[in-house]
């Protein structure tokens, strides 16, 4: 069973009847502008300007370990 809680998250987090419970919390609205409001934004504008990678990264042992004093390809 479930029941629908709304409020602020200050609010909410020190309610003693949802301690140990397991919430699911979905954000409704954005709240008052902080510090880290402005850096989560210059970090998504960062995301925004680079090309996302094509494929993934080679994580072989052979890769891994080129160039090495033991392998010195």
């Amino acid at each position: 069973m479930f029941e629908i809680i709304e409020g602020r998250w200050e609010d909410l987090i020190g309610r003693r009847d949802l301690q140990g419970r397991y919430v699911r919390v979905i954000v409704l609205e954005e709240g008052e502008q902080g510090d880290a409001d402005q850096w989560l934004k210059s970090l998504q504008a960062w995301v925004d300007s680079h090309e996302p990678v094509a494929q993934g990264a080679d994580d072989s042992r052979g890769s891994i370990y080129s160039g090495t004093i033991d392998d010195p390809r």
